[in-house]
């Protein structure tokens, strides 16, 4: 099944925006049938409301993607079809919240904050630093990906707390980076989803990696 982007509706506030200019960089060098192919194997997963909209319940970056790109349309896959049931408006959110189906907290990491202020497409969504931060350090390898929905949130304001980002502004993400990979490692991450305890050796190539990745990010000239 096939939606227009425009028509999913999303279940959190913000995305981290320079993961999403990665990503479209990628998608716009792909010729178009490898476009199509990237759709097909990146199905949306859907909450069919009561009122049958589509929410969107993973993918917001990837959705943000599409938009950016001129894709129009979308594969999505259901996984909750609630159309039928007689849920009132606050039944059916307290039903999200509790099945981990939407994420209430916004870019500056408070909440929850009531659906009723949700984006009402993918062009709403906000950006979150703290959100890019935690991808970066994910793809550096400091931590794993995880199943549980909105996992990189938790890392996301895990590296807010500790102010990474905030004493110098976001040009300070490639020195924020290395910081993070190192606290991700430590004690008091333990109980991130995806938490993963590295032997030195991992961790040096770790750190080579988010060097890297600094590199580019001074590069690119998007801070």
């Amino acid at each position: 099944m096939k939606r227009k982007v425009l028509d999913l509706k999303p279940t959190q506030f913000a995305v981290g925006m320079l993961e999403v200019e990665e990503k479209i960089a990628v998608v716009r060098g792909l010729k178009k049938k490898q476009v199509h192919k990237y759709i097909d194997e990146n199905p949306i997963p859907v909450v069919i409301s009561p009122h049958s909209e589509f929410y969107i319940v993973d993918h917001h970056h990837f959705l943000c993607v599409c938009y950016h790109t001129g894709i129009k349309k979308v594969k999505v896959k259901v996984v909750d079809d609630l159309s039928k049931s007689k849920m009132s408006y606050d039944q059916f959110w307290r039903w999200m919240l509790k099945n981990r189906n939407a994420y209430p907290f916004c870019q500056f990491g408070e909440g929850p904050r009531s659906s009723i202020y949700l984006p009402k497409d993918i062009r709403g969504l906000a950006d979150d630093p703290y959100r890019s931060l935690a991808w970066f350090v994910r793809k550096s390898g400091a931590f794993d990906e995880s199943s549980r929905n909105y996992a990189e949130f938790k890392w996301a304001n895990f590296f807010r707390e500790h102010r990474l980002l905030d004493r110098h502004g976001p040009r300070c993400m490639p020195m924020a980076l290395k910081k993070a990979v190192k606290l991700a490692q430590s004690q008091s991450a333990r109980r991130l989803p995806g938490y993963d305890k590295l032997n030195f050796k991992e961790l040096a190539e770790t750190l080579k990696k988010a060097d890297k990745k600094s590199v580019e990010i001074l590069k690119s000239e998007k801070l």
